[in-house]
């Protein structure tokens, strides 16, 4: 297999997308309801202080909204392009917020800890946000977490004093290590989140919203299947050794692989 050309330079953001965006800041800031202002008030200004500290100033505002992500289990997501069409949405849970999610801590008491889990979602997101506008790469086939999402994810948490992640699929020398996909919940320190998040309920119930690849794997296989059908249709009549079938043949073992090493599933 050879290897993997480089991405395409994204698509420019015009002048009509960027007045758009901060336009949509703005409302936000000074004429949304008292709830949304206060809690994407905050998620706001951390995004221009991480943009800055992090992210070279290169990014600009996203569509960011307190909505159900677009993977049902997951706590935030990051879409190339808004519902509307719009560059670059951000969604975060909005029960995370309220405590209302299982995986969180409901009550004032605990109210701080989920800012500061809500928060490291954001900074998740923005690797992303970093990925489609910048790097115009978001690595689908790790969905969102290969080597280019690691490498700013340990870059970032070299800063932040935390131990470094590996890409999402476990192979190679640092198999061991964390996976970037759960970055940076996974590698804070105890306590950090002040109580807030429930590991224990994570745990128990084998759900792990950030690394559900369900979805994202069975594109593979379908599109896997698609180009074995179609050409089983073109090669149908041909006669003797055929070097193309056995290439394809790799191809179609090399996707069964890559999406049992994306769920992580032992050999």
């Amino acid at each position: 297999m050879s290897k993997r050309s480089p991405a395409p330079p994204p698509a420019p953001l015009t002048g009509e997308i960027l007045s758009h965006r901060h336009e949509f800041e703005r409302f936000v800031l000074e004429h949304a309801e008292l709830w949304h202002r206060e809690h994407l008030g905050r998620l706001f200004t951390n995004w221009r202080t991480w943009n800055g500290e992090h992210f070279e100033s290169r990014l600009e505002p996203p569509y960011l909204l307190l909505a159900e992500p677009a993977f049902s289990r997951a706590y935030g997501c990051c879409c190339a392009l808004s519902g509307f069409g719009g560059r670059s949405e951000i969604r975060i849970r909005p029960s995370l917020v309220r405590g209302s999610h299982p995986h969180v801590e409901p009550g004032e008491r605990f109210a701080e800890g989920r800012r500061l889990f809500v928060d490291d979602i954001l900074l998740h997101e923005m690797i992303h946000q970093w990925q489609f506008e910048v790097l115009g790469d978001g690595e689908p086939a790790y969905c969102g977490h290969g080597p280019l999402f690691r490498d700013v994810a340990n870059r970032i948490g070299a800063v932040l004093g935390l131990s470094p992640v590996r890409d999402c699929k476990r192979r190679g020398s640092d198999k061991n290590l964390p996976s970037c996909a759960q970055w940076p919940h996974n590698v804070r320190p105890d306590g950090f989140y002040l109580g807030a998040y429930r590991l224990s309920a994570v745990l128990a119930s084998g759900d792990d919203p950030v690394r559900n690849r369900t979805t994202c794997c069975r594109g593979y296989l379908e599109r896997a299947d698609h180009w074995i059908r179609r050409y089983l249709l073109l090669k149908a009549s041909a006669d003797g050794p055929d070097a193309a079938a056995a290439e394809v043949r790799r191809a179609v073992e090399d996707a069964i692989d890559r999406t049992l090493e994306l769920l992580e599933v032992p050999a």
